[in-house]
């Protein structure tokens, strides 16, 4: 099975892959036939985990980089600390600090992409580049986390209550639009979705990761998620 962000048809060596150079760009176009960047195993290189054998055992329980969607900072932290006390026979690894951060930052990455529906991939990217994106989403994933600890006081407060008069309806569904902006749902993203007028909303116009993270989660497909 092909992983997510390659181009259809194209080949994967579920092995390894074509792996890059830290400074080497990954192609923005993959011809059907040639064998292509594996999107888990080249991150993995790129955090740090130069050792085929340790990137092997990562990605039997990792399998591809849309695994880590559902995972918690909590299970990185598990993984590495099983790693960590394993026998050398049994396969024995040390995350390090700096790897595990970055593992973790890895899956905020992706799971940024599933907050605003895109696909994760690593088109256009170095290894510079990906490091810098992930280091956004791990600085997103700790707002998120102050934001959840302050949403109850705040949507307290930008609460407009019930209606009771009609003629205040517009006065009314703005202030219930902006208590929907403070309030987030169970991935982090503004419930203001779930009373957009179409179903599937458009990117169109929204540039940042902020305002599609805001106007269109779960709503599109895409390639690639914008500063």
């Amino acid at each position: 099975m092909a992983e997510a962000g390659v181009a259809p048809g194209a080949v994967i060596d579920d092995a390894e892959g074509e792996n890059l150079g830290a400074n080497q760009e990954i192609p923005q176009q993959q011809a059907q036939g040639e064998v292509v960047v594996n999107i888990m195993n080249q991150a993995l290189i790129w955090i740090g985990f130069d050792i085929v054998a340790n990137r092997q055992a990562l990605r039997s329980e990792i399998a591809e980089i849309k695994d880590m969607v559902d995972l918690t900072e909590k299970d990185i932290t598990e993984l590495q600390e099983s790693y960590a006390k394993r026998t050398q026979n049994a396969g024995r690894m040390y995350f390090g600090l700096q790897r595990t951060k970055q593992l973790k930052a890895t899956l905020h990455w992706v799971q940024d992409f599933a907050r605003v529906s895109e696909v994760p991939t690593l088109e256009g990217l170095t290894q510079d580049s990906f490091k810098a994106a992930i280091s956004i989403a791990a600085q997103r994933a700790d707002i998120r986390k102050k934001e959840a600890k302050d949403t109850s006081s705040v949507s307290s407060e930008a609460s407009p209550g019930k209606l009771k008069d009609n003629k205040k309806w517009q006065e009314w569904i703005t202030g219930f639009e902006n208590m929907l902006l403070t309030l987030l749902g169970v991935n982090g993203v503004p419930l203001l979705y779930v009373i957009r007028e179409k179903e599937e909303a458009e990117p169109e116009g929204h540039n940042t990761f902020v305002q599609m993270h805001r106007v269109c989660p779960f709503c599109a497909d895409a390639s690639r998620v914008p500063l």
